[in-house]
């Protein structure tokens, strides 16, 4: 078997994840039918057409749901609103603290920063989404040919593994609706591929 970070769609496919980790909203179902087409276009052999129907029963399951119920429970799950801590944090540094897994997401900062990854003032620089589409450029960069400081595996292996996996473990135990229990089963799927 290939590893799903081999495929060309892995890009593609890291961004997805990286979306359906965002607040939903109502373009969004667009947003991800369009990467999942262009995930569609370029499937070539077994492994990525594997990847292709996976990312389709995320999409498929995320189109089954109520976006009032979508929005709820991903206040539930991801902030502290009307509690002191969010269920399933997407943030790493609070994730590893409050599960205790020795990992430093001050690592990841000063690779983004090093790097001219450009963040927002409002965003949370160590969230799931950096994670998922600093991870997608990196493997952007290795089909162009443009170097950064890190390689996809090394990335993988020192920045993604010590925490995603286990996130989206609680994230499968901890969320009331379907899509977010397969969208963490999905990532982590792809994650440990």
């Amino acid at each position: 078997m290939v590893h799903a970070y081999s495929l060309k769609t892995a890009p593609l496919i890291l961004r997805f994840y990286a979306r359906c980790f965002l607040f939903p909203y109502e373009e969004m179902t667009y947003e991800l039918q369009h990467l999942f087409r262009q995930i569609e276009l370029l499937v070539d052999d077994e492994e990525s057409m594997y990847w292709g129907h996976e990312i389709l029963s995320v999409l498929n399951t995320f189109q089954g749901e109520d976006i009032q119920n979508l929005r709820a429970e991903y206040v539930f799950l991801f902030t502290g609103r009307d509690r002191p801590e969010p269920v399933c944090p997407m943030i790493a540094a609070e994730f590893s603290e409050r599960f205790r897994i020795p990992y430093d997401s001050g690592v990841f900062i000063d690779l983004l920063i090093d790097n001219g990854y450009q963040i927002g003032e409002e965003d949370a620089i160590d969230s799931i989404v950096n994670y998922l589409e600093y991870l997608a450029l990196l493997h952007t960069q290795v089909n162009i040919e443009f170097k950064l400081e890190i390689d996809p595996e090394n990335f993988h292996k020192y920045h993604v593994l010590p925490w995603i996996p286990q996130f989206c473990d609680i994230l499968f135990k901890s969320s009331n609706i379907s899509f977010y229990r397969e969208l963490g089963a999905s990532l982590k799927r792809y994650l440990i591929s």
